[in-house]
This record gives C-alpha cells, sequence and structure tokens, in this order.
C-alpha cells in the first residue's frame, strides 16, 4: 500500500491530463510547470507497464485501459477531497477554494481579500488561476465539473454569462481605459489630450480572446487617424502591462477593474475620460446544488466589494 501511495502525485497528474486532454491545461491547474507534469505522466506509465496516451501532433487520446481506470480514479479523488474536507471541519477551519483569471485573481481579488478573512475566522481562502476562464464563450461544462468535483468551490469566469447547471450573478461589467504612471501627467511633456499617446510608448495587453479591445480600437474612439498604433510593448498578460504603466514605461490600455487597487493608491491614473465597455463581464458561479453558507459568505462578500 505504501508503494501505490507514493504515486498519488502521479496518478492525480494523470487524472487532470486526462480530464483536460493537455498538458498546458494541467500544468496551469496544477500549478505546476508542463515539463512536471509530462515526468509524472511517464512515471506512472513505467510503474504500470502501459501507455496511458496516445500522443500525436500534441493532442491526448486516452487508450483504452485509461479510458477503463479514469472513472474509478475520479471518484476515488472525489471522495479523498471529501474526506480532507470533513478532516478540516473537524479541526472548525474551512478551506475554499476559488477558481479566477489570473490577472483578476493578482490585481483585484488578492488585494482584497484579507477583508473576507477578517469578517471570516474560521474560513482558509486558496485562489487558483485559470486562463479558461477569459473567452466569450468560456466552457460552462468544465465550470460546472470542476464545481461539483469539488475541484473548486466558486469561480469567478469573464465572459457573456452563460454557464448552464450553474448559479451565476454578475459581479461588474467591464471597460477598457488608457492607464499611466502619474508621472506622465507632470512637467513639460505631461499627457495633456489624447494626441499626445502619438509620441508616449504604447503598452499593449495581448490576452487572447476574441473581444480583447487594443489601442486600434480606443483611438477610433478617440477621433484620432493615422496613429501607429500597434507600436510599442506587447504583454501576453494584464498584470503584465499594469507593473509596466506603474513604472512608466508608457501608457497602457487595459480593463479598469484590474486597475482599481493601484488606481486608489495613486499608482496609476486614468489620462483620458474615453472608456471601451465589453460585452463579457465578470460573473461569480457556484454549484446549482450547494448550500454551503461559506460560499455563500464569499459570494455575498466579492458581490458587496464589487459594488463598492
Amino acid at each position: 500500500m505504501s508503494q501505490q501511495l507514493s504515486h498519488l502525485n502521479a496518478l492525480k497528474t494523470f487524472e487532470v491530463v486526462a480530464r483536460h486532454k493537455s498538458v498546458r491545461k494541467a500544468a496551469q491547474e496544477l500549478n505546476v510547470t508542463p515539463a512536471a507534469v509530462s515526468h509524472q505522466i511517464k512515471k506512472i506509465e513505467e510503474y504500470f507497464g502501459v501507455a496511458l496516451f496516445n500522443r500525436q501532433d500534441g493532442q491526448f487520446e486516452l487508450t483504452q485501459i485509461a479510458l477503463a481506470a479514469l472513472p474509478k480514479l475520479t471518484e476515488g479523488f472525489e471522495n479523498l477531497s471529501f474526506a480532507v474536507q470533513q478532516l478540516k471541519a473537524v479541526k472548525g477551519r474551512r478551506s475554499l477554494r476559488v477558481l479566477a483569471p489570473p490577472s483578476f485573481a493578482a490585481k483585484w481579488l488578492a488585494p482584497r481579500i484579507n477583508g473576507f478573512l477578517e469578517t471570516q475566522t474560521d474560513i482558509d481562502i486558496e485562489i487558483a488561476g485559470s486562463e479558461d476562464l477569459i473567452a466569450e464563450n468560456v466552457p460552462a461544462s468544465a465550470i460546472s465539473a470542476a464545481l461539483r468535483q469539488k475541484e473548486a468551490d466558486i469561480a469567478i469566469p469573464f465572459g457573456r454569462g452563460r454557464f448552464p447547471g450553474c448559479k451565476a450573478t454578475k459581479l461588474m461589467p467591464v471597460a477598457a481605459v488608457p492607464l499611466c504612471s502619474p508621472r506622465l501627467m507632470e512637467g513639460a511633456e505631461a499627457l495633456s489630450e489624447p494626441n499626445d499617446l502619438r509620441h508616449r510608448t504604447l503598452l499593449h495587453d495581448d490576452t487572447k480572446y476574441a473581444e480583447n479591445p487594443t489601442w486600434t480600437d480606443w483611438f477610433a474612439a478617440a477621433g484620432l487617424q493615422g496613429v501607429h498604433d500597434t507600436r510599442g510593448i506587447h504583454f501576453g498578460h494584464a498584470m503584465q502591462a499594469l507593473e509596466a504603466a506603474i513604472e512608466g514605461q508608457g501608457v497602457a490600455l487595459s480593463l479598469k477593474p484590474l486597475a482599481a487597487s493601484d488606481i486608489a493608491a495613486g499608482r496609476l491614473v486614468i489620462p483620458f475620460d474615453i472608456e471601451l465597455p465589453l460585452k463579457l463581464a465578470y460573473y461569480v458561479v457556484e454549484d446549482q446544488e450547494t448550500s454551503d453558507r461559506h460560499i455563500a459568505a464569499f459570494r455575498d462578500w466579492v458581490i458587496s466589494e464589487a459594488a463598492a
């Protein structure tokens, strides 16, 4: 038994890869590198002496033996998760796992979470980032499955609000705005009108989703023509673009809620009052069947924070 348990991490890795059919997505969920995921898969295949996946063109298809074993393995991890929660309940504490887009988790949720913990002293919070929660059509089935299987207690996706099988509440609408350090609003070369951006470094948030607003969109809304709007520095995550803006590296176009804490702290300002409203919004999503008071407490708190 002890030898079998020594492979528990590898078995969990197999279960996550099998569910996503993707090493990259499994690595995001497990908060490890893709190389670590591949190592665990190789380890478990060598231990059992069987192939668990057919690998072709970067895609993972389960072998017949893997398909046969997966349902019981998933059930086993669900039971293990339930047992862990029961043990924590004996201690009088509840661990709440919140799934959210990485930049939202880092820039909006994390700076505020202590306010929730101060009012809920019997709860521990785990915040997990997932890029799968950013899309015009966020995979509702994946969110529903994660909630049912207790991989997350509550999720905060960024999408259009279509989450069948779940209870969803709109958290906040979203608009994109220009953002910069207050230092760029001072001195002889201070930003005073949108046309001044022709001479400033543009910082681009290139997070991949269909409706991601661009500087091209913003300059059109501002009525500016002939601007080289793709120049500057491009970032794969909103938080990177915002940090560069805080350091005075240029002017970022990003989502207003993500900059709220930095604006309140005086690290960022909105130089021009021209916004690009998005059809996408943040939602707080929970299992339709849940009646957990801790989940309800977090939902009510996060909605109150968004309203404030």
